[in-house]
């Protein structure tokens, strides 16, 4: 009876290791999945920055994808074979940028666009060209040629 009694607590034993281990797997597993998916976040995740800060942030920024909103420098448009270069004004800040690709209709000096890419040393090599607008604009009857000082009006 003895030998019963022992067999019994030897089982018993194992059983509750191996609920622990199991527990310590799914655990370890879920664990695992959430930080594979917060690296494919963040690999997918395109910031948004204005000119000035993205100036600011350019060694930290690296070739990360990214947006740049500003206004178009008055003039500064010149078009290339496969898109155009220009600069971005925004909180006393100016940036050059090379775009590739097509220009939207409304692309002109002092409008307010993003531009999407990244960073090439103080340049930043754009592929993609947004505006920002309304569904109908009619400017002033006394508009001024140039732009405000800063046309996003964040002021610096």
């Amino acid at each position: 009876m003895v030998d019963t009694v022992d067999s019994g607590a030897a089982r018993a034993a194992p059983r509750k290791r191996h609920h622990r281990l199991r527990y310590a797997i799914v655990a370890v597993l879920c664990i695992a999945a959430v930080a594979w998916m917060l690296v494919l976040m963040q690999r997918n995740v395109v910031f948004f920055k204005t000119v000035s800060e993205a100036v600011a942030d350019r060694a930290h920024d690296g070739t990360r994808t990214m947006r740049i909103g500003g206004a178009v420098v008055p003039d500064s448009i010149h078009d290339t074979t496969d898109g155009a270069d220009f600069e971005l004004t925004q909180g006393g800040q100016t940036v050059e940028i090379d775009h590739h690709g097509p220009q939207p209709a409304l692309f002109q000096s002092c409008a307010p666009v993003v531009a999407v890419g990244h960073w090439t040393g103080t340049t930043f090599l754009s592929n993609q060209i947004i505006i920002r607008h309304g569904n109908k604009y009619e400017p002033p009857a006394h508009a001024d040629t140039r732009c405000p000082a800063d046309p996003s009006g964040r002021g610096q």
